[in-house]
């Protein structure tokens, strides 16, 4: 069973491969944030180049206008 250690870097690893990385919580949940809104950016782009019409039109089909 190959040995698993500490490292003062705050990376697990196991036989020289990287296996592990600790951060504080404070920071993951940042990173996290920050993934999330670059998801949101990436959905948007995606929605952009979907055809699209005017609100009024739209509006207008339901009876809402």
């Amino acid at each position: 069973m190959p040995a698993t250690f500490f490292t003062s870097k705050e990376v697990l690893t196991e036989i020289g491969d990287k296996e592990v990385v600790l951060v504080p919580l404070a920071k993951y949940n940042a990173l996290l944030a920050k993934l999330q809104d670059l998801q949101d950016i990436l959905d948007m782009l995606e929605a952009q180049k979907e055809p699209g019409r005017p609100l009024e039109d739209y509006l207008r089909e339901r009876g809402l206008a």
